[in-house]
């Protein structure tokens, strides 16, 4: 993985590890409050979020994986797919900013 690709994903580690943490901590908050109905659904979604960054992380680190070695061994590909994603951004903008008619 080439070292840019590699903070990337560093880097969304750390967004994902700061979310989680957060998350827990207000399960935990909630979790010892929760005495009404809507205290416990809030608690609920919090743990569920927690699980789901959790499995988002796992799926991220993966699938950076994957990228960076489709990437190695088709490089001819991926140059050809980014010029035409350049292009078509391209046009999209150039389309953007024509007058309408």
């Amino acid at each position: 993985m080439s070292k840019s690709i590699a903070k990337q994903v560093h880097d969304i580690d750390d967004v994902f590890d700061d979310v989680v943490h957060n998350l827990k901590k207000m399960a935990k908050h909630l979790g010892e409050d929760a005495g009404d109905a809507l205290s416990k659904t809030a608690a609920s979604v919090a743990h569920s979020a927690v699980e789901l960054m959790e499995d988002a992380k796992a799926q991220s680190k993966v699938l950076a994986e994957k990228t960076g070695k489709e990437v190695r061994e088709h490089p001819a590909a991926t140059a050809a797919i980014a010029a035409a994603a350049a292009a078509l951004i391209g046009l999209a903008i150039a389309q953007r900013r024509k007058p309408a008619a």
